[in-house]
């Protein structure tokens, strides 16, 4: 998405439902990553046409180079706070801009009070895990096939997320449910 926030509205208009960004570099070329401002500057004109803001939630600062090529190595390099402090820098531009964000592929438990928080304030954010977060745990990887980001986290932390899903926390992960917009 960078580079192209004066197309946004003509591309929903066109019947683009969600706009997705990286919030640190994909990997791929195609896929560039939105610094803070650009961030700023699309959730606020997405916004302005009641448009969705879709985003892959990783801080890149928190992540750091893996010491090894084991998969324990690549799990300790992108640890649950990479995604905790990326979903709160877009629960804060969502709280100022009123854009409606889905944060997709959520693989840390510790992002759920924080988003059972935004959905209790009213925010009109959603998310989603899957299913490979929810049927393996890292203890179980045993090479790097399973290698992705964010990453298969631990089995007590995919516990959580299915507790979550189990006790009602749903509402917090439905992408159909449309919050109302804060006023």
């Amino acid at each position: 998405m960078p580079g192209n926030v004066g197309e946004l509205r003509a591309l929903h208009e066109a019947g683009v439902v969600g706009f997705k960004c990286f919030l640190l570099p994909s990997g791929v070329d195609e896929f560039g990553c939105l610094d803070p401002a650009q961030l700023r500057t699309s959730m606020a004109r997405i916004a302005s046409f009641d448009g969705l803001l879709i985003a892959h939630a990783e801080d890149a600062a928190s992540i750091t180079e893996p010491a090894g090529p084991a998969y324990p190595d690549f799990l300790a390099s992108r640890p649950p706070a990479a995604e905790s402090h990326a979903v709160q820098g877009l629960l804060t531009e969502t709280q100022r801009s009123g854009c409606r964000t889905h944060i997709v592929h959520v693989s840390a438990a510790t992002v759920l009070p924080l988003l059972a928080d935004a959905r209790a304030r009213g925010l009109p954010v959603t998310a989603e895990t899957c299913p490979h977060y929810l049927t393996l745990s890292a203890e179980d990887v045993q090479g790097t096939e399973f290698k992705c980001c964010p990453p298969i986290r631990e089995a007590a932390n995919r516990d959580t997320l299915w507790a979550a899903l189990r006790d009602g926390c749903s509402t917090a992960w439905c992408p159909t449910t449309r919050p109302a917009r804060p006023r």
